[in-house]
C-alpha cells in the first residue's frame, strides 16, 4: 500500500475506537512484570483469559442456536465452511484439523472447510495487504466449492476485516442458508462507525454472535482473548460440548500453571539473549505449536519462518519439527488434518500454491537440516507433548521435564484451546523479556496492511505523549512511517525508529 492510498482510505481503517483495541489496565506495567516478577505475569494473563470465557458462557444460547443450524446443514448432506484472518484464520483451521480428528474415517470427515486470508500459505507466513480486499474473501469462498444449502461461519475478531466481510457477501449470494458472522465488538458500535460492518450485521441473513471482550493482555494482540474467545465457541457449536465453557471456568482457574511455565519462559529468553534458536519439537500439538510461532512474526516484527530450500541468512528465532512426519506433505497433513491448498492465482504478488507450501517442509528432517542453517548459533530443542493415558502436558529440555495434569486434555476440543493458552501466555512474556512491547503497547508491530499502519500510528500518538514529545498530525505520522518502513532491516522496531525520528 502506498502513502497516498492509505491516506485517501484511511477513515477505512480507523479503529481505534473499537474495544478490542484498546489498552487493558491490568497490564500496563505488563513488560515490568515478564522481566521482574513473571508468577504475577502469568496470573495476571490468567485471569484475563477466564474473563474471555465468561463472554462465552453467557452466549450460550446463541451457540446451541448455531449448532443446531450446523446439524442441520451437515444431516442435509451439505458442508459447513469457516472463515477468517490472520488469528481468526489460524483458528478457523485449528477447529477444521479438531474436528476432522474426532470424525476421522467416517462421511463427516470432510465436510468442514476451513479457509484464511492468503489460503493454507498464511497459516505459517503471513500475506501481506490480502485482508484488505474483501473479492478475495468472496473469491476464495467460492474456489472451495461454496454452495446452495452450505453453510458459512465467519470469523472476525474486529467485526471489520474486510476479507471476511468479502466471504459473507458470497455466501449469501450462493446459498439461501443464513451466514453467522462471529466478532469481539459491541454490535452497535460497529453500525454506528463502519459501514462494511454495518451492511453485514444488519443483514436479515446474517446472525450474529457477539462476544463483546474488551481489551487484549497486549494492546491489539487478537490472536490472545479474542481468538481464544471466538474458537471456544465456534468450537462449542461444532462439537455440541456445551457445558466446555463452564469446565474452563472452573479448572483453568485452579491451575498452578506457574510452576510449569514459568522455567520455560526463562529458558527459551534465556536461549534467544544468549544468542542462540530453539527447535519446537511435538508429535501431538503441531498446528498449535506453528500457530503461535508463526504469529510472533508480524506481533513482534520476528524474521518468519524460512523455508526448506533456504540458506542465507537471516532466519527466524524458532522453528517447529514434527518427528514422526517423514515429508514435507507428511507434515502438513499431520498439521491440518488434510492435505493442504494452495491459491492458484496468477495476479498475486507472490506465490501462494501447493508448491510453495511445500517448500515449508516441518518434518523430521527439519531439525538436522536446521542445526547446520543456523551454525554457529547453537540450537535448542524443546519438546512439547501431551500424554493422553495419564491426562498431562510435558514440556522437556536439556535442562527440565515439566508437566501439568489436566482433565482438559481428555476434550479434543478442551486441549487444543488449553494448548493455545499456555502458549501465547508463553510466548508473550518471553517476548516481553526480549523487550518486544513496552508497558502493554506493541512497539515492534510490523505495519504489512491497512489496519496495522492504522494501529502503528495510534501506538505512536500514545508513546509520544508519554514521553513528552510535540504532538504530531496524522498525516505527519503516517508520512514518516512510509517515509522509514523501506529503510528498516527484517528485525527492526518501526515505531520505536520513528520515535527516534521524532
Amino acid at each position: 500500500m502506498q502513502l497516498e492510498a492509505f491516506l485517501k482510505a484511511s477513515k477505512y481503517f480507523s479503529l481505534g475506537h473499537l474495544p478490542t483495541e484498546g489498552f487493558h489496565p491490568s497490564t500496563e506495567f505488563l513488560s515490568t512484570l515478564a522481566k521482574d516478577d513473571l508468577e504475577t505475569a502469568i496470573r495476571v494473563i490468567q485471569d484475563i483469559d477466564l474473563q474471555a470465557i465468561d463472554v462465552v458462557k453467557d452466549a450460550l444460547p446463541l451457540i446451541r442456536t448455531l449448532s443446531t443450524e450446523i446439524e442441520d446443514t451437515l444431516n442435509s448432506g451439505s458442508r459447513v465452511f469457516l472463515s477468517g484472518c490472520g488469528a481468526t484464520g489460524r483458528l478457523a483451521l485449528a477447529l477444521e484439523s479438531v474436528f476432522r480428528s474426532i470424525h476421522a474415517g467416517t462421511p463427516l470427515e470432510n465436510r468442514v472447510q476451513a479457509l484464511m486470508a492468503g489460503g493454507d500459505f498464511a497459516l505459517v507466513k503471513s500475506v501481506e495487504n490480502f485482508e484488505d480486499f474483501p473479492e478475495y474473501g468472496k473469491r476464495h469462498l467460492l474456489d472451495l466449492g461454496f454452495s446452495e444449502g452450505d453453510l458459512l461461519i465467519a470469523i472476525t475478531e474486529g467485526g471489520e476485516t474486510p476479507y471476511v466481510i468479502g466471504t459473507v457477501h458470497g455466501a449469501l449470494s450462493s446459498s439461501t442458508r443464513s451466514v453467522w458472522f462471529v466478532y469481539c465488538n459491541p454490535k452497535d458500535l460497529l453500525c454506528e462507525t463502519i459501514q462494511r460492518s454495518r451492511e453485514v450485521i444488519e443483514n436479515p441473513r446474517v446472525n450474529s454472535l457477539c462476544l463483546p471482550l474488551g481489551p487484549m493482555a497486549l494492546s491489539g494482540s487478537t490472536r490472545l482473548q479474542a481468538a481464544t474467545s471466538q474458537m471456544l465457541a465456534v468450537g462449542m457449536a461444532l462439537t455440541r460440548n456445551f457445558f466446555l465453557a463452564d469446565l474452563f471456568l472452573d479448572e483453568y482457574s485452579k491451575l498452578e500453571i506457574s510452576p510449569f511455565l514459568k522455567p520455560v519462559i526463562e529458558w527459551e529468553a534465556f536461549a534467544y539473549l544468549g544468542g542462540a534458536v530453539v527447535l519446537y519439537q511435538t508429535s501431538t500439538y503441531p498446528i498449535a505449536v506453528l500457530t503461535d510461532t508463526t504469529e510472533r512474526s508480524p506481533t513482534f516484527s520476528l524474521i518468519p519462518f524460512e523455508k526448506s530450500n533456504e540458506s542465507r541468512m537471516p532466519h527466524s528465532l524458532c522453528y517447529l519439527s514434527i518427528p514422526d512426519a517423514h515429508t514435507a506433505l507428511e507434515s502438513w497433513r499431520r498439521i491440518l488434518g488434510r492435505s493442504p491448498i494452495g491459491l492458484d492465482w496468477p495476479e498475486l504478488p507472490m506465490r501462494l500454491d501447493l508448491d510453495s507450501i511445500l517448500e515449508f517442509d516441518f518434518g523430521r528432517e527439519a531439525s538436522e537440516r536446521r542445526r547446520k542453517r543456523v551454525l554457529p548459533k547453537e540450537q535448542r530443542i524443546l519438546r512439547f507433548d501431551g500424554h493422553h493415558r495419564t491426562g498431562e502436558l510435558e514440556f522437556k529440555s536439556d535442562v527440565f521435564d515439566l508437566r501439568i495434569q489436566s482433565s482438559l486434555i481428555q476434550d479434543p476440543l478442551g486441549e487444543q484451546i488449553f494448548v493455545k493458552m499456555l502458549l501465547n501466555t508463553l510466548s508473550l512474556l518471553v517476548m516481553g523479556r526480549l523487550d518486544r512491547y513496552e508497558g502493554n503497547v506493541m512497539t515492534w508491530v510490523r505495519a504489512s496492511n491497512g489496519k496495522l499502519i492504522d494501529r502503528t500510528l495510534r501506538y505512536l500518538e500514545k508513546l509520544i505523549e508519554k514521553r513528552g514529545l510535540s504532538p504530531k498530525s496524522r498525516e505527519e505520522l503516517a508520512r514518516l512511517v512510509f517515509e522509514l518502513q523501506p529503510t528498516l532491516g527484517p528485525d527492526e522496531p518501526l515505531v520505536l525508529k520513528a520515535l527516534e525520528k521524532l
